[in-house]
């Protein structure tokens, strides 16, 4: 296999065939990036209840379609399972037959735990719970990966290798993180995009064509993003400090934010969205 990101190539022999249950924007984009990194199409199966959909990845992408779930399992090594949390008991239901044992499991349903894909499936089997989100669409992701105890070294560094095609992944040692992973970066494009929406809507009345006043916001919050990733070991206290100058506008601009209580409003949106992680969970 050619893999064109050497990060990957070490482990492209090691990741088999690929299956998809459900062809969402998520696995829609992972699979996306995996072709467009040289892993093989005919390596890559997908199924979804769209047959339109399905002939659209088809065609864009060269990978296997159909709608049967069971065809999926049957063709894959590792099976991702990328399908609302409410769907997942149904999923589960139509494959629960088929034996599993050799396969790695990969869910991407927010709130759902191993434990309860274990019951759903009736059989103990190799679970990882992975949480992307929007940017995998330009490989610019970020994906927090939770292994269950039966999976493997092999099959954990077989799995960040999926995921590190659509952009940075992390481990986390407990599974009630992955709520919090899914609040911070799962979710967290749209609060960025929320805060970009009303920096342009203000630059509008205020005078700046909408398309100027989106370059500008959109490379400003790219830009301070990429600095806070170089900048790794400078606290994010001392970046902000950097760009206020005593008295000056971003000054004005940080007491706006702190007379509104900003930091608190950030604080209980991401509460409340593990919180909801949870309920997710819950219902399912």
């Amino acid at each position: 296999m050619n893999w064109k990101d050497p990060d990957l190539k070490n482990h492209s022999l090691n990741i088999k065939k690929l299956g998809f249950i459900g062809c969402g924007n998520m696995a829609s984009a992972i699979i996306r990036g995996l072709v467009d990194h040289g892993f093989p199409a005919s390596h890559i199966c997908a199924s979804n209840p769209n047959p339109e959909k399905l002939e659209q990845l088809s065609i864009e992408a060269k990978i296997h379609t159909t709608i049967n779930n069971q065809e999926v399992v049957e063709f894959s090594d590792n099976l991702i399972l990328a399908v609302k949390p409410q769907v997942m008991p149904k999923v589960c239901q139509q494959i629960k037959e088929l034996d599993l044992s050799d396969k790695l499991i990969i869910s991407v349903a927010a709130g759902l735990t191993t434990g309860k894909i274990t019951e759903y499936l009736n059989q103990n089997v190799s679970i990882i719970r992975a949480m992307p989100n929007t940017p995998a669409t330009i490989s610019k992701g970020a994906t927090g990966l939770f292994a269950n105890l039966c999976c493997s070294e092999e099959q954990k560094e077989r799995a960040e290798s999926i995921f590190k095609v659509i952009g940075v992944t992390e481990w986390v040692d407990s599974e009630t993180l992955i709520d919090v992973v899914t609040a911070i970066s799962g979710s967290s494009p749209a609060y960025i995009f929320l805060f970009i929406e009303s920096m342009v809507e203000q630059a509008v009345k205020s005078g700046l064509e909408q398309s100027v006043a989106r370059n500008l916001a959109t490379q400003a919050v790219l830009g301070a993003a990429e600095l806070a990733k170089s900048e790794i070991q400078t606290p994010l206290t001392q970046l902000r400090q950097n760009v206020t100058s005593p008295n000056g506008t971003t000054a004005a601009a940080i007491d706006s934010f702190e007379q509104n209580d900003f930091s608190n409003i950030i604080k209980q949106a991401v509460t409340a969205a593990i919180a909801r992680g949870k309920e997710l969970g819950e219902q399912a």
